[in-house]
């Protein structure tokens, strides 16, 4: 008779499955009901050598499985469970079916087991790096879904009219709820410039678009004057870059002050 296979055994077992050596999967999980670690920590956690710690987690980090919380000494999170399957199988597609029946199997029985203990505490500030591609658009998405009254952007026209097109139900929905999204593009946009399929969040009235005086590189999102998301690299594309996410306020102010600072001298345009 087979020996039965612990809760843990089981999760990475099913994670290696879908695409991470069993290392990598130890400290995801690890990481999981830690919330978020040192690599001295996740080491002890994950039963895995410290000097491996650091090289996975650069691995995990170019997966979008995890993100760099900028802090001394350096912290990591993961990201959700549901969300890390997710990109596991997007790059898996071949012989989907079984493994995503493995995959919500992991989700379905072992919430418990993967949700990290309350703990109260006070809101902490954070300066986080934020990994490229498919991590980036989801805390994105995460962003619209908290925002309650303002969203403020600074972005170049065609990555601009990108992210609008990705998360169009996301933004719709944002202003269905009555926040108001302001965004400054770095040149006009003609009458070709709206697909089709966004020209409905162009006509509502809790959304404006106005042009910058002077050509700007610069990619900021600024969501309820509580965080913020900076490109760190302007040349790069919107998913490309590693972007800066802070909920730290001083940050936020200066945010703040330049979009507004801009805004007062930016076009207004008719769309």
């Amino acid at each position: 008779m087979a020996k039965k296979l612990s809760i843990e055994e089981e999760a990475t077992q099913i994670l290696n499955r879908v695409g991470l050596t069993i290392s990598q999967a130890r400290i995801y999980l690890a990481l999981l009901k830690l919330e978020k670690a040192t690599a001295k920590t996740i080491s002890k956690h994950s039963k895995v050598a410290r000097q491996e710690v650091y090289r996975i987690l650069v691995e995990l980090e170019e997966k979008s499985l995890v993100e760099r919380i900028i802090a001394t000494p350096t912290e990591f999170k993961p990201v959700p469970i549901e969300n890390g399957l997710a990109f596991l199988i997007e790059e898996r597609r071949k012989n989907m079916s079984g493994i995503q029946k493995e995959a919500n199997k992991l989700i379905l029985r072992h919430r418990i087991f993967l949700k990290p203990k309350e703990i109260p505490q006070e809101e902490k500030l954070e300066f986080i790096l934020v990994p490229e591609n498919k991590a980036l658009l989801l805390r994105m998405k995460r962003a619209l879904d908290a925002t309650q009254t303002s969203i403020d952007g600074i972005y170049p026209k065609e990555e601009f009219l990108q992210i609008l097109f990705n998360l169009s139900d996301k933004i719709q929905k944002a202003l269905e709820k009555g926040v108001k999204i302001q965004c400054l593009l770095n040149e006009p946009l003609d009458a070709n410039s709206w697909p089709a399929t966004v020209q409905f969040i162009a006509e509502n009235p809790f959304f404006e678009i106005r042009i910058m005086s002077e050509s700007s590189e610069e990619k900021i999102w600024i969501y309820d004057k509580k965080e913020v998301l900076v490109s760190t690299c302007p040349q790069r594309g919107h998913t490309q870059a590693p972007v800066l996410w802070t909920n730290a306020a001083p940050f936020i102010k200066l945010a703040q002050n330049y979009f507004k600072m801009s805004w007062k001298k930016a076009a207004k345009v008719k769309i």
